[in-house]
């Protein structure tokens, strides 16, 4: 007999989603390599630190809008080459158009992101990764938020800076961020010197 939670499926993470190669259809659609109606050819380019790490060359057949397409991945990556097909499908979108989705080679289910692991590319769930944010305390995760708005406000990939009226709203929402994670993180050493006895706060000068 077994013991407690014997026979449940276990589900063991292998890495974070911000440390692997990724292809996302969102963003390789307002490339243009996502194209419905069209056959698109071209080459994706990873870099780490500005460094190169893998390309890959990408053909990505919708001409048959109503039946979907596929896209086929050739890239030289970090641990050997790679030769893969992935499925397309291409959905009505309530405001016109089509939205398209990756099916999974794992899973078969839609996703629009596909990560790098184990030789192939693949969903989160099919590649059991996790999102690093869910190692991290309130303080960690306060920051986090704060870079990433800092970086959108500089432009970062495929992404243009913001202008006009976003760039304004997008510098509200970072000071708040700061705001918060500098409360969180007084809040923090506050608890510390509460637990250590000390009548002042940790760092803070006599």
């Amino acid at each position: 007999m077994g013991g407690l939670g014997s026979g449940a499926r276990r589900s063991t993470h292998i890495g974070n989603v911000e440390e692997m190669l990724a292809l996302d259809i969102r963003a390789l659609r307002r490339l243009g390599v996502v194209s419905p109606g069209e056959c698109v050819i071209d080459t994706v380019h990873w870099s780490i630190g500005g460094l190169s790490t893998a390309s890959a060359r990408l053909r990505v057949d919708l001409s048959d809008i109503e039946r979907g397409g596929v896209m086929t991945i050739i890239g030289d990556m970090i641990d050997g080459a790679i030769t893969q097909s992935v499925a397309i499908e291409m959905a009505p979108s309530p405001f016109g158009g089509h939205r398209c989705y990756f099916i999974c080679p794992f899973t078969a289910r839609r996703c629009e992101v596909l990560y790098y692991a184990g030789d192939r590319f693949g969903s989160r769930e099919a590649q059991r990764l996790s999102y690093a944010v869910q190692g991290m305390n309130e303080v960690s995760r306060a920051r986090r938020r704060s870079a990433k708005l800092r970086s959108r406000l500089c432009g970062s990939g495929s992404m243009p800076r913001p202008r006009g009226r976003n760039r304004i709203d997008m510098v509200s929402r970072l000071r708040m961020a700061e705001f918060e994670a500098k409360t969180l993180y007084l809040d923090r050493l506050r608890v510390l010197a509460g637990r250590s006895g000390s009548p002042r706060m940790p760092g803070e000068r006599l």
